[in-house]
């Protein structure tokens, strides 16, 4: 065993690894989620400038809940430690809801028909960072156990400034890049950056134990098992997204060549 001969004494720091097939899974939904996210993006605005709000909340669980929310539980999950760990349900899930609903707000800024298309995306980008750094801390603070976290300010700092940077390029990529391609090598490239944004963050904590034992909450979800069904859920949701969007482009296409055929 990895953790042979620590003892739950409180004031001991807790010993962790990674499980690193849950760290593959992490990064491979996250690419896919950027890359769902990515092609929806492209589509938010009718060609009015008015907003396609069924697209923009496709593109917003796509990017918030699969590229973003998803890997960062499924990297928790990842993490191993000694010690008994449960997710508080509510916490949870208001970490999910905080990052659809700032990703959201970003990609609505990002893509308004007025004003400077730079400042737009920064503005948006800036707004998304934070909402993926209160996600990640709403996130770790909803890990419960016998321990608890020590932080380092300095580290906390980079991983808000590689969150904000992360998604001012994000933002950049889902209104510039068209090809599906480049849409695939840019996903890459953001389910990297996630990632790294997301272990950079776990760096800045240093769990240190509080009581031998640890007693269960009321409102909580624990073991290894809820990361693989995280990812399963994330996959058939990104799937049926992606469903969506190939009907869609079938209705549009079939609607603008009704209206290209109508006699004049």
């Amino acid at each position: 065993m990895m953790f042979v001969g620590f003892q739950a004494v409180p004031g001991a720091i807790v010993p962790y690894a990674y499980d690193w097939s849950m760290i593959g899974l992490s990064f491979l939904v996250s690419v896919c989620g950027a890359y769902v996210g990515l092609r929806w993006s492209q589509r938010i605005r009718k060609g009015d400038g008015r907003l396609d709000v069924d697209r923009l909340l496709c593109a917003c669980v796509a990017l918030g809940g699969g590229a973003v929310w998803s890997m960062h539980f499924i990297g928790m999950v990842a993490y191993q430690t000694p010690t008994r760990r449960e997710f508080d349900m509510l916490l949870t899930i208001a970490s999910l809801l905080a990052v659809l609903v700032l990703v959201g707000a970003g990609l609505v800024i990002a893509s308004r028909p007025f004003g400077g298309r730079t400042d737009n995306i920064v503005k948006g980008g800036v707004l998304t960072g934070l909402g993926v750094v209160a996600m990640h801390y709403t996130g770790m603070a909803a890990v419960h156990s016998n321990s608890r976290y020590d932080w380092d300010i300095g580290i906390i700092a980079l991983s808000l400034l590689i969150a904000v940077v992360v998604s001012v390029i994000a933002l950049w990529l889902a209104t510039t890049v068209k090809t599906a391609g480049k849409q695939f090598a840019a996903a890459m490239v953001m389910g990297l950056a996630v990632c790294g944004m997301h272990y950079t963050g776990m760096a800045a904590g240093t769990m240190i134990c509080t009581s031998p034992s640890y007693s269960p909450s009321l409102f909580a979800i624990e073991g290894g098992s809820i990361g693989y069904a995280v990812f399963v859920l994330t996959m058939v949701t990104l799937l049926i997204i992606l469903l969506i969007e190939a009907t869609r482009a079938g209705i549009d296409a079939a609607a603008a060549s009704t209206s290209g055929s109508r006699p004049r």
